[in-house]
C-alpha cells in the first residue's frame, strides 16, 4: 500500500473555462517521492477521493499541482467552485502509476499523446526535462481537444517547443471552427498518419481510456510498434453509475481481524466498485489495471469461478511487491449473479 501525506492547498488558479491549476504544499517540507507522469489520490473534506496526475516536474519542497477538468455536479469541482481555500488541509496518498519517463535509446523517437486534462502528467515529465538541460530525442507530442478555447496549455507548449528545437508541438481539434490551421480529427490518427512506422519509437498517451485503448490497438497493429514501448495511464470517471435495475448481490469480505463484512453490489459493476463505496480500497486509476491499489486476495473456492486475468492485470501482479497466486485486481472483475456471495480480503 502507498503511504498518505498531509498537504495544503497553496493555490488554486483558472486554466481556461473548464480547469484550473490547484497547487499543494507539503506540510513536512518533503512530500511523497513522486515522479513525472504518476498520480496521487486526494481525500475530499466529505471523504471522497479522487485522483490526479502530477502536472509540475518534482519538486524538492514536495509540492504538487494539479490541473483538474470541472465537471457539472462532480464532487471535487463543485468543492473547487465553492468551497476550496488556500490553507486548507487535505490527506493525499501515493504515488501510483508506472507511465513515466524512459531514457530513450539512440535514434528512438518519442510520441505522446494527450486528451484533455491527460496533457498534465506529459506536461510534467517535459518540465522535468526542461529543468534537466542536456540534449532532448525527437519528441512530437500531440495534444486533443473538441475546441480551441480547451487547449489551455498551447502558449506554454508553444514556447517550450520554440525553445527546444526537437519538441514538435501539435494540437488536435475533433469539432474545428472553419479558421483552425492545425490538425483535426484524433489525436491517435494523427499520430498514425504522420508515423507509419513506429517500429523503434516510443509513445506516452494519457487521457481518455477509448483514445488510450485505440492508440495502443493502432500504434501497435498498423505502425508496428512494439507493445512494451507503449506507456500509458488513462482515467475513467470515478464511481460508474449502476444501470437501472440491475441486480443486487453480496459480497463477503474478509477483514484482518478475521471478521467477515457482507457488501451489497450490482450485477454488472466491478468489484473495486463495492469496495471503493465501503472504504475498502482506492479505485485510483479508473479500472485501468494501472496502479494496483485495489490488490485483493480470492477466497480459493472462488478463484476458480473467475475468468483467467488478461495479460496486463498478469503483468502488473507480478510487479507489485509480495506476488500471491490468489491476488487479483478488483477493478477486473465484473460481477454477476453467478458470483453472489463471492469472499475476498486483504492479501494473505
Amino acid at each position: 500500500m502507498s503511504d498518505h501525506y498531509f498537504y495544503t492547498v497553496s493555490d488554486i488558479q483558472p486554466l481556461g473555462p473548464q480547469a484550473l491549476r490547484l497547487s499543494l504544499r507539503a506540510d513536512d517540507g518533503r512530500g511523497m517521492p513522486i515522479r513525472a507522469g504518476q498520480f496521487f489520490s486526494l481525500r475530499l473534506p466529505d471523504g471522497a477521493e479522487r485522483s490526479y496526475s502530477l502536472a509540475c516536474a518534482p519538486r524538492a519542497d514536495g509540492g504538487l499541482e494539479a490541473q483538474i477538468r470541472l465537471r457539472d455536479g462532480g464532487r471535487c469541482s463543485e468543492w473547487l467552485r465553492r468551497e476550496a481555500l488556500p490553507g486548507q488541509r487535505l490527506r493525499l496518498t501515493g504515488p501510483y502509476g508506472d507511465c513515466v519517463w524512459q531514457p530513450p535509446a539512440p535514434e528512438e523517437p518519442v510520441l505522446m499523446l494527450a486528451t484533455g486534462t491527460g496533457i498534465a502528467p506529459l506536461y510534467a515529465m517535459l518540465a522535468e526535462l526542461d529543468a534537466g538541460g542536456g540534449d532532448w530525442p525527437e519528441i512530437d507530442l500531440y495534444w486533443g481537444a473538441d475546441r480551441p478555447e480547451a487547449l489551455y496549455l498551447e502558449k506554454e507548449l508553444a514556447a517550450l517547443a520554440a525553445r527546444r528545437p526537437t519538441l514538435r508541438f501539435i494540437p488536435v481539434l475533433a469539432a474545428a471552427p472553419a479558421d483552425w490551421v492545425g490538425e483535426r480529427g484524433r489525436v491517435q490518427h494523427a499520430a498514425a498518419d504522420r508515423h507509419p512506422d513506429l517500429s523503434r519509437a516510443r509513445v506516452y498517451a494519457c487521457g481518455a481510456p477509448a483514445m488510450v485503448d485505440e492508440a495502443r490497438r493502432l500504434l501497435t497493429e498498423s505502425c508496428g510498434l512494439p507493445e512494451a514501448r507503449f506507456h500509458a495511464d488513462a482515467f475513467a470517471p470515478a464511481q460508474p453509475i449502476a444501470a437501472s435495475g440491475a441486480e443486487t448481490l453480496a459480497i463477503r469480505w474478509r477483514r484482518e481481524d478475521g471478521q467477515w463484512l457482507a457488501l451489497p453490489a450490482d450485477a454488472g459493476s466491478r468489484l473495486a466498485d463495492a469496495l471503493a463505496a465501503a472504504g475498502l480500497v482506492l479505485p485510483v486509476c479508473g479500472g485501468q489495471a494501472a496502479c494496483g491499489a485495489c490488490r485483493v486476495a480470492i477466497s480459493p473456492d472462488w478463484l476458480e469461478r473467475l475468468p483467467e486475468p488478461a495479460r496486463r492485470e498478469q503483468r502488473l501482479l507480478a510487479a507489485l511487491d509480495a506476488p500471491h497466486p490468489r491476488h487479483r485486481l478488483a477493478c477486473q472483475i465484473t460481477l454477476h449473479p453467478g458470483l453472489n456471495g463471492l469472499q475476498a480480503g486483504i492479501r494473505p
